[in-house]
């Protein structure tokens, strides 16, 4: 019989994001403070324990646009894990790994649902194959697959620095009400910086400020601290972006700011009631094409599902 684990893999929210440099291979530093919300994939990994196929890793996808190769995040993961633990791919007498997404992270959004799908890869191997590799190994796994992965592979509110790499937990701010709007039409990440570097146009959060307002969950503190600097150069580039964050703040956001390079604006509320409130006005606002969310932040990365819950 295969063996088989299923996690699922949360998507992040960016609650502040600036740039403090960049190294010389081209590499932007980051100070950004993440969160994880409950906006999920599922993610299901199986191990055949003789792979009688050509293809040692097999990604299938619920989006089925996404490759299905080494351009995959999940695929990735998998082969570098495979690597690290001195695991048998070869076909006809290694392992097969097959890796099933369920998709319901918009795709190219700001929301890290390629990082967190590789993060959960990386920790469903390692349930499968416990001890053989350590915590930090796979951390450092984690980085090789892309920024993002370090954190979505533990979750919560982080702040992360460096390109990714130095993460500080920070107290937990669960329950948190988040109203998700993502456009249909995509913003490539290297775009974003590209233009970022060509007009650096918007002042950056107070990352002291907002690490205060984290800490006391204050989030009238949040709102007047925070920023994403790469929020003014994607409304440049998708000029939506800015009816969609004024939108959520006419209907009664706290704050509203772009996740990551964009495209997803996400409004945080002070009561459930209040989100689903706006997510219901929104609905009547917004072009049909703005899918809509209503989350909440959570306080960990991907837990693996058990007996199909």
């Amino acid at each position: 019989m295969p063996l088989q684990v299923t996690f699922s893999a949360p998507a992040k929210i960016n609650l502040s994001l600036d740039i403090v440099g960049q190294r010389p291979d081209g590499y932007h530093l980051l100070a950004t403070v993440m969160q994880s919300i409950d906006l999920s994939d599922r993610v299901t990994l199986t191990v055949l324990r003789q792979n009688e196929h050509a293809e040692a890793i097999r990604v299938r996808s619920t989006q089925t646009d996404l490759p299905r190769d080494s351009r995959n995040t999940a695929f990735r993961a998998a082969a570098l894990f495979c690597d690290a633990a001195d695991l048998d791919l070869r076909p006809g007498t290694g392992i097969g790994l097959h890796i099933d997404l369920e998709k319901h992270i918009p795709v190219a959004a700001g929301l890290g649902g390629g990082s967190s799908d590789a993060a959960a890869v990386l920790l469903a191997l390692d349930a499968l194959f416990p001890g053989r590799v350590t915590a930090g190994e796979r951390d450092r796994l984690a980085l090789q697959v892309g920024a993002d992965v370090p954190f979505c592979l533990h979750g919560g509110t982080v702040l992360c620095e460096g390109i990714g790499e130095r993460l500080t937990a920070l107290p937990a701010w669960p329950g948190l009400p988040v109203l998700l709007c993502a456009p249909a039409s995509p913003l490539l990440t290297r775009h974003v910086f590209a233009a970022y570097r060509e007009n650096r146009c918007q002042p950056g959060p107070d990352t002291a400020a907002v690490l205060r307002a984290v800490q006391t969950r204050n989030l009238k503190a949040l709102a007047d601290s925070t920023a994403n600097v790469l929020e003014a150069v994607s409304m440049f580039l998708l000029p939506q972006l800015a009816t969609i964050k004024d939108a959520l703040l006419a209907c009664g956001a706290e704050m509203a700011q772009m996740s990551g390079s964009g495209p997803a604006v996400f409004g945080l509320f002070a009561s459930e009631e209040a989100c689903r409130e706006a997510a219901d006005r929104l609905r009547q606002r917004l072009p049909a094409d703005v899918r809509l969310f209503v989350c909440r932040s959570q306080t960990a990365g991907p837990q693996q599902i058990r007996d199909g819950v």
